[in-house]
């Protein structure tokens, strides 16, 4: 999540003087939409955490 937010606010929040909060909200959300159409950059941003979401396999 950090990750994400991140690269919002250094692309699309930057420099944004929006008068009222649903303009934020609104860039906010394509910022989410662009990540989101990245194929690699959502995977990057959980593999940059350390998590996985593949549990692990049981020892026996």
């Amino acid at each position: 999540m950090e990750l994400l937010w991140s690269t919002i606010k250094a692309r699309e929040l930057a420099n944004l003087a929006g008068d009222h909060l649903a303009d934020v909200a609104d860039v906010t959300e394509r910022g989410i939409h662009r990540i989101s159409r990245n194929d690699q950059l959502p995977w990057s941003f959980l593999t940059h955490t350390g998590l996985t979401i593949h549990p692990p396999h049981p020892q026996n």
